[in-house]
């Protein structure tokens, strides 16, 4: 491969890169400034990468697009016209060309990055870009929002609402008042009074009412003794009646 072929394809390459991260940092501020506004709406930050990445790749298809030659010449004037020319025929092989090739080979060895980018441009927007991250975190720790000028705006936040096909999604009313009235609830045309009352053991004589005081009556007898029965003597032979004697006693006392 020729020497002034690598020389291209370096120039090529290194304006690629240079073009790249500009287009970068403005679709970051794309997407920053984009997030702010929409963070006042309530909208999702989702819909912030739309327009991020629709500028990134319209401007990065455009830049790669451009004769980065032409761009050389712009920015270098010495090199003015005798870039392309070179370029041109560059598959050429003859003294002239050979002579125009190192000439500009030579000049190129001039030629700073500082003339494709601007130092200042890239730190106001990388100072752009700070400012926009603050302003979003003090927005959110604040919930800072504009419900009045979401009215303002066109019916696309109802129309969002709308499911698929013919179907359309209804909003459910709500209120904080789900009790209703504190002590009346109507039923047709009759007024009904509700009170609830705590569960709990204990009795109130105020909610009760009064009570009267009775004697509890004894079911048991005063006096209870334990007595042989009789069927118990003629159904137990005698040599063991005694010792059915002797039991009964030990459980009377």
């Amino acid at each position: 491969m020729k020497q002034f072929k690598i020389v291209l394809l370096e120039i090529n390459r290194t304006l690629n890169e240079l073009m790249l991260f500009e287009n970068l940092v403005n679709t970051a501020l794309v997407f920053l400034a984009c997030y702010l506004v929409l963070s006042f709406f309530s909208v999702s930050f989702v819909f912030s990468f739309i327009p991020a990445l629709a500028y990134l790749g319209i401007y990065t298809y455009i830049r790669l697009k451009m004769s980065k030659t032409k761009i050389v010449e712009d920015r270098y004037a010495p090199l003015k016209e005798k870039l392309r020319t070179a370029a041109d025929n560059v598959e050429k092989d003859n003294v002239i060309v050979d002579e125009l090739e190192y000439e500009v080979t030579t000049e190129m060895k001039s030629v700073g990055l500082s003339l494709f980018i601007n130092p200042r441009n890239i730190s106001y927007k990388i100072l752009a870009a700070t400012v926009l991250s603050f302003l979003i975190i003090f927005t959110s720790t604040f919930n800072i929002q504009f419900p009045t000028i979401k009215k303002a705006v066109p019916d696309i936040f109802e129309r969002s609402m709308k499911g698929a096909g013919n179907f359309i999604a209804t909003k459910l009313e709500s209120s904080d008042d789900i009790y209703g009235e504190e002590d009346v609830a109507k039923l047709g045309s009759d007024d009904l009074d509700i009170r609830i009352k705590p569960v709990d053991f204990k009795v109130s004589v105020k909610e009760e009412g009064s009570f009267q005081k009775k004697e509890f009556e004894t079911i048991f007898p005063s006096d209870a003794v334990v007595k042989e029965a009789s069927a118990y003597e003629e159904n137990i032979p005698k040599e063991q009646q005694e010792l059915v004697k002797n039991y009964f006693k030990k459980l009377a006392g």
